[in-house]
């Protein structure tokens, strides 16, 4: 895990995590410049490095700030953009209540480096509202990425499976007030591929009682 790699300043919220394979890497960038969002980039290269340049990424016009070098060893790249916030409440008859929605590129972050645990490979991006707190006057929103160095399963149930390759992200809200009686949140989530790329869904069944008496798929 790198923090704010080549920037020696926690104004600003930037996590690389790198998983090597014999012959190939994967490439986690993590940021909360914007909204929170996580580059994937996958190599055919072990020795694929992360470049940044500080001075484009910071200024009005950052495309093209970070890229891995040798360029030509990227066979895959992706983003993944968490973008709102929604809070609803059911409704009747009309069916669902929504309230004003968080903009989670308009909070405020934590620095990293405060959560930043390069022993246990885990890191929380916290953050509340900028500027009116609202229901986060005394709470709020979390993204806790953990990374793993071989296979095995998570310490907190449900005990999911992950191998060296995964990066798991925690979704948590703690301590923030809902604006109705049996309120519900829901995280929207935007995705960015390349022209031409096509995303595909591999479902994968199982049940084990020794870790968690359920079926996850």
């Amino acid at each position: 895990m790198e923090y704010n790699p080549g920037w020696n300043s926690s104004s600003v919220n930037l996590l690389h995590v790198r998983a090597v394979g014999p012959e190939d890497s994967l490439h986690y960038v993590w940021s909360s410049m914007g909204a929170p969002s996580v580059l994937l980039v996958a190599t055919q290269s072990p020795s694929s490095v992360l470049r940044v340049n500080w001075t484009q990424l910071l200024s009005p016009s950052p495309a093209g700030a970070i890229w891995i070098e040798p360029p030509d060893s990227v066979v895959y790249s992706t983003a993944v953009v968490f973008t709102k916030l929604f809070e609803f409440r059911e409704a009747k008859p009309l069916g669902e209540l929504f309230y004003p929605t968080y903009d989670l590129s308009e909070f405020s972050w934590d620095s990293l480096n405060r959560s930043l645990n390069r022993t246990a490979l885990t890191a929380e991006l916290r953050g509340v509202p900028a500027t009116d707190p609202g229901g986060f006057a005394n709470g709020s929103l979390a993204f806790r990425v953990t990374a793993y160095e071989s296979s095995g399963r998570a310490g907190l149930l449900p005990g999911l499976l992950h191998t060296a390759d995964s990066s798991q992200l925690q979704f948590l809200l703690a301590g923030v007030a809902p604006r109705g009686n049996g309120s519900r949140f829901v995280l929207e989530v935007a995705t960015v591929e390349e022209a031409g790329a096509a995303r595909r869904l591999r479902a994968e069944r199982a049940i084990d009682d020794e870790y968690s008496p359920t079926i996850f798929q």
